[in-house]
Formats: structure tokens, C-alpha cells, sequence
């Protein structure tokens, strides 16, 4: 069960002998737990005197530890009981995470369970909640519409957002700063942020909608008004025109993620989901490294180097696709193939024990990371140059070895391992050389440097291979 608390400036009662900003209510679960609740309780007002505008609600999520979640909402009331001026009203739940399962906090922003005004004096208990309840004013529906609005430049500021907003949750830099004049802006841009994480991570992106102090909020994402906007520490987000200030360039996984949703490919952002959630409960930056190398796997272009962070080798890339657990989400063997040549083909970092880090893959993922490696490697002779050395020449030869028709389908990548690699004999020379003799493959050149490679280094042997072209006679 959720407990809930209302907080505010009232007069003294039986169980407050001083009058002022207390808890005035609370359920049986939440009542123990008030002085984690408190915190989140407060409320600065805009700066300027007029008195009769309607100030920002303050919608907020914060999580004070792994166990515990706070929601509150928070409304400028005006006058308290003595008449001064400055009062407000907190209503706030009290959640485990598991009570938020299948929810991302954003969607509670109009949940029927928000009580828009304190009652006159102290009541009884209130009610625990049974269950937490979306509203029905956030959806994805609506955070297309509103980027569809904002057209490219919205587009670009929403990858710079999420760029901001995974380093916050990795610990990598500060929380981001929304600035807008309509408050109801800021929550369509935390939720735009929200629904291109799978909702585990959407879980541990704490927000407020909004703060007349944003110098000392700890949030991930902090909305706040245009009066206030340069007190803000971190990168700004102007929403109302679509710039920034302070704001890093997009890196790869924000503009997949983003471009995902601006289009609607809602499929899209549910395969990385399925492949975060088959991933271990390794925390948050455990959680933003997955999700990277998630991303890595599905997108469809080249352009996916950077996934997993600068100068990341290829080694550190299969040994994030080894903790995803593909298996368990699913993932189509090609799928992966193709990330592991896209990774490679735009990375020139040796690659290191090959062996060790495709090891824990089960099969076929296995065979097919390795497969997608040598056709990186195929496509360029500077790749193969840059990134084999002798010690990852062995381990390829060594996979092969139980793979051979891996680097038979690639030729030059062949030649190449096996010029380099040390040891003898070439039993993976020799199964090649009788694959060009059935007749499989036509590059004369190469196979003919494959041919005199084996002579040279097994003189004793070569004198009883046939190198003829072509299929092989029976009993050959």
C-alpha cells in the first residue's frame, strides 16, 4: 500500500501545540515515515509582487533511497490561518518502487488521488492507497503531438535533453534545467524524456515541474520560470523557444531514442525495454549502460560507435551484450551480427581476448557476434590492419577452429589472421583451402596466397594436398 500526507501552515490541534507548516494528516503507512516525506514538502513562490496571478503547481518525484519513492504536489494557497501571506499546500504519497510497477512517475501528474485543497482543520487518519492510478492527460499520444509541433528544432533539443539527462542518471554530469512560462510545458517535456526510457529507468529520473530555486535542486530534470532560469547551475533548456544554453551535442543513443519517438515507432522503444528488463538490477549507471549498448543492437544505421561511450573497444561492447542476456529478451541472432560489425567498423581499438569476452554468449549469439566482427573486418583492410594484432589473430583462429566456415567466408580477413597469427599447424588453413577446392568461392589471388602460406609453413604436408580448383573427385 502507497501512504499519503497533507502538509501546510495550520493552528495549533491537540497533536501540534505549534501552530505553523506541519503535517496536518497521514495515513497508517505513511506516518511513520514523515521525516523522509518532509523534504519534499517546500514551496518558493515566483519573484515579483503581484499577489493575484495564479502561481505554478509543483509537481514532484524524488526517490531518497532504493527502496523508497516520493510523489508530491504542491499548490500556493495564498494566506494561512494567521493571515500572512506565503501559504501553501503539499499533498504527498509515500510508494515502494514496486508499488510504481508498469507506471513512470510523469503519468501521476493528474491521478485522481491528489487533494486540491487542505481541509479547514486536522482530520481522522487518512486511507492508505491500494493501488496508484495514472491520470488521463499524459500519454504518449500527446508527447508526439507536442513534438511534432516543435518540428526539427524540437526534435534536436529533445536528443540534447536526453543526452543531459543520461549523464545526470549515470552520475556523469548535473541534473538539466527546464525553462518555460507555461508549466504545463515543462511536464510534456519530462514526460517526452520519460517515455523514451524503458520504465525501470524512467523509475530511478527524478523531476520537479517546477522551483522558483533552481540552484538548489538535486533533481535529475527541474522546471522552472523564465525570472529564475539564470540562477540554474546545469545545462538550460529554453522550452518556449527550443534553444539551450550549457547543453552538451547529442550523442548517438539520445538521437535513436528521440528519433524513435518524434516518429511514433513506439515498437522501437519497447524492443530496447524488453532488452533492458532481460539485463541484471545492476543500479542506475548499470541501467544507462545497458540501455546504450540496448541501443547499439537495434538501431538500423552505422551509427553506433558511441553507444557505448568514446574509444570503447569492442571487447567492453560484447561483454555488455553478454549482461543484456539477449536470449532472454528474444533478440534475433542477426540483430546482434549487425551491431557487432557496426561497432567494429567504426572503431579501430585492438580487440583484445576475443575469446574471453564472447565466452558467456550462449548459442547462436555467439557465432553470430563473431560473425558480424569478421565482416567488419572483410569490409576494410585498414580495420583488420588497426585492430589485429597477433594475440586477437589467435583467438580468431582458435574460434574458428570450431567454426572454420566463420572465416571462410571471408577471405581476405583469413589471409590475414593466419599470416599473423603464431602456432602450428594451420588446421583452419587447410579446412579453408578445402572450401575454395569444393568450389565455394572464386578469388583466385587470395586463395592461391592462402595456398602458398600452408606450403611454406607445412612443407611435409603440402606434397599430399591436390590443389586443384574445383569440386572434389570421390575420395578426394
Amino acid at each position: 500500500m502507497a501512504g499519503q500526507a497533507y502538509y501546510t501552515s495550520a493552528p495549533p490541534s491537540s497533536d501540534a501545540p505549534h501552530g505553523g507548516f506541519r503535517f496536518t494528516a497521514a495515513s497508517p503507512t505513511a506516518r511513520p515515515a514523515l521525516d523522509v516525506l518532509r523534504p519534499s514538502t517546500g514551496y518558493a513562490r515566483p519573484p515579483g509582487p503581484d499577489r493575484h496571478r495564479d502561481y505554478p503547481v509543483a509537481f514532484s518525484y524524488d526517490r531518497p533511497d532504493d527502496d523508497t519513492a516520493v510523489l508530491t504536489r504542491t499548490r500556493f494557497t495564498g494566506r494561512d490561518y494567521t493571515g500572512r501571506w506565503g501559504n501553501h499546500f503539499c499533498h504527498a504519497l509515500y510508494a515502494t518502487p514496486g508499488e510504481l510497477t508498469g507506471l513512470r512517475p510523469v503519468e501521476l501528474w493528474d491521478t485522481p488521488h491528489w487533494v486540491q485543497a487542505p481541509p479547514h482543520d486536522d482530520g481522522p487518519d487518512l486511507p492508505d492507497i491500494t493501488q496508484l492510478v495514472p491520470g488521463s492527460a499524459i500519454g504518449p499520444d500527446r508527447v508526439i503531438r507536442s513534438l511534432a509541433s516543435g518540428g526539427a528544432p524540437g526534435l534536436r533539443l529533445l536528443e540534447r535533453l536526453l543526452t543531459a539527462t543520461l549523464r545526470a542518471l549515470a552520475g556523469e554530469g548535473p541534473g538539466a534545467t527546464l525553462v518555460s512560462a507555461d508549466p504545463d510545458r515543462v511536464v510534456d517535456w519530462i514526460a517526452a524524456v520519460s517515455y523514451t526510457l524503458p520504465v525501470g529507468l524512467a523509475a530511478r529520473l527524478t523531476f520537479t515541474t517546477y522551483t522558483a530555486r533552481p540552484e538548489d535542486d538535486h533533481r535529475h530534470l527541474t522546471g522552472t520560470g523564465p525570472k529564475t532560469a539564470e540562477r540554474a547551475p546545469g545545462p538550460v533548456f529554453h522550452l518556449d523557444r527550443l534553444t539551450g544554453d550549457g547543453c552538451p551535442e547529442s550523442v548517438p543513443v539520445a538521437r535513436f531514442l528521440a528519433d524513435a519517438l518524434a516518429g511514433g515507432r513506439l515498437d522501437v522503444l519497447d524492443a530496447v525495454a524488453e532488452l533492458w528488463d532481460a539485463g541484471p538490477a545492476d543500479g542506475v549507471e548499470g541501467g544507462v549502460r545497458r540501455l546504450r549498448t540496448g541501443c547499439a543492437l537495434l538501431a538500423p544505421d552505422g551509427d553506433t560507435a558511441a553507444f557505448g561511450g568514446a574509444g570503447a573497444p569492442l571487447v567492453s561492447f560484447v561483454r555488455a551484450v553478454v549482461e543484456l542476456r539477449p536470449e532472454a529478451a528474444g533478440l534475433a541472432p542477426e540483430r546482434l551480427t549487425d551491431a557487432a560489425a557496426r561497432h567494429l567498423a567504426d572503431g579501430t581499438a585492438p580487440l583484445g581476448d576475443v575469446r574471453a569476452a564472447l565466452a558467456p554468449l550462449p548459442e547462436p549469439y555467439r557465432s553470430a557476434a563473431l560473425v558480424g566482427l569478421i565482416a567488419a573486418l572483410e569490409a576494410s583492410a585498414e580495420l583488420r590492419t588497426a585492430a589485429l594484432d597477433a594475440r586477437a589473430c589467435a583467438s580468431l583462429v582458435s574460434l574458428a577452429d570450431e567454426a572454420p566456415d566463420v572465416l571462410a567466408a571471408a577471405p581476405g580477413t583469413a589471409l590475414h589472421v593466419l599470416r599473423l597469427a603464431p602456432g602450428e599447424p594451420r588446421p583452419t588453413a587447410l579446412r579453408i583451402l578445402r572450401l575454395y577446392r569444393q568450389g565455394l568461392w572464386e578469388e583466385t589471388e587470395t586463395y592461391e596466397a592462402l595456398r602458398d602460406l600452408v606450403r611454406a609453413e607445412e612443407p611435409a604436408r603440402a606434397p599430399r594436398l591436390r590443389w586443384r580448383r574445383g569440386p572434389a573427385r570421390e575420395g578426394e
